[in-house]
């Protein structure tokens, strides 16, 4: 009767690996999409408004629990493009990289965000991360020269 039951034990666990196996391989949804931006971003003194305008990429994986409710995602957002006054013309080039990492409720509302930020530009460098408690760790150096992108801008 011993060897029996470490049979049928072993084949009970050989049988929950086996259906346990495409569930663990199954890996995120993977969705890919890219659109275009021009909104305004920032007012200068002079009274002009400058745009943001961007090619975005986005890369979005959701993983799900076993039920099919949403777990998490990580989105990774890509923007190339430029700072605008379309009054003139004038254009600072700007690009980076945002990754998103969220906790998904089961209706897919967000329970918490946290974000890593790269942005390259002339006069505008952030890099670090954003934490869903509104706390940024890293260099921010976007505010502190608006000043002087609006002043290349209002040529």
């Amino acid at each position: 009767m011993r060897s029996s039951g470490i049979i049928a034990t072993g084949a009970a666990a050989i049988l929950s690996l086996a259906l346990a196996a495409p569930v663990a391989a199954a890996g995120p949804k993977v969705e890919t999409w890219s659109n275009s931006v021009d909104v305004p971003y920032f007012d200068c003194p002079a009274g002009f408004t400058v745009n943001g305008v961007w090619t975005v990429s986005h890369l979005l994986k959701t993983w799900f629990h076993a039920d099919g409710t949403p777990d998490r995602d990580i989105e990774q957002m890509s923007f190339t493009g430029a700072f605008v006054n379309h009054a003139n013309g004038a254009s600072i080039a700007d690009s980076g990289k945002v990754i998103y990492f969220d906790t998904l409720a089961p209706d897919f509302g967000y329970l918490s965000t946290d974000a890593n930020v790269l942005r390259r530009s002339l006069y505008f460098k952030v890099a670090g991360r954003a934490k869903n408690d509104g706390s940024f760790h890293g260099v921010d150096r976007f505010d502190v020269n608006i000043p002087a992108a609006c002043a290349a801008l209002g040529g």
